[in-house]
């Protein structure tokens, strides 16, 4: 709008929304989802969730004051906004599709910086354009890169808008890539010299399979 020279600030204000007074929830709740729920903590949320297999320490919770919600459906009835911060994996591939759709708050935005395939792509395109959900934003797509012709590139809501896709860069700045760099040092580093590996970063060590991050095997 801006470079076209145009100025409808009620064009754009008509679907624009505080986070504050909001629910936001989160699957996942793992590093990724946990910092997100921190990062959201200063906007006064009226209420932060989790949906999450395993549940967060006492303590971890009551830092950032968010509750657990054991039901996908009861969780995603109760969010304005509703965060992807999950792995991809056989449990969660097509995770948000049709019938999940069904139980979002009528109006909610649903965001997705994990892994494209854990939403139906043409499930969530139908939701945005019947206006289920409001907005659909994110950096990951179901195929990378993206077809031309992906529905996602040109999805919209009944007002016109709605869509807040991008490439796949998230991860991709040079203080990310410095930080991969790092870290695969330090993995190398730890195995040629017979050091433990910080826990965190091994999914399948000596013993098997070692983390819960890509569920319970």
């Amino acid at each position: 709008m801006i470079e076209r020279g145009d100025w409808q600030v009620s064009q754009v204000a008509r679907n624009a929304f505080d986070l504050e007074g909001k629910v936001v929830g989160t699957i996942g709740a793992g590093r990724i989802g946990y910092r997100v729920l921190q990062r959201l903590k200063p906007f006064d949320c009226k209420e932060l969730l989790y949906y999450d297999y395993a549940a967060l320490p006492e303590k971890a919770a009551q830092e950032v004051g968010c509750r657990r919600v054991a039901d996908l459906k009861d969780f995603v009835s109760q969010c304005d906004v509703v965060a992807v911060n999950c792995p991809l994996h056989e449990g969660t591939k097509g995770l948000v599709n049709a019938e999940l759709l069904k139980h979002f708050k009528k109006g909610a935005w649903l965001v997705n910086t994990a892994r494209g395939a854990i939403c139906d792509k043409d499930a969530v395109a139908a939701a945005l354009k019947s206006g289920q959900i409001n907005g659909y934003a994110g950096d990951v797509w179901n195929v990378q890169p993206a077809p031309k012709d992906h529905a996602w590139r040109t999805m919209k809501n009944p007002l016109g808008g709605g869509n807040g896709m991008v490439p796949h860069y998230s991860g991709t700045t040079l203080d990310a890539q410095a930080r991969y760099a790092a870290g695969a040092k330090e993995i190398l580093e730890n195995y040629l010299h017979d050091k433990p590996q910080n826990p965190a970063n091994v999914i399948v060590g000596k013993k098997g399979y070692e983390t819960k991050a890509y569920g319970q095997r």
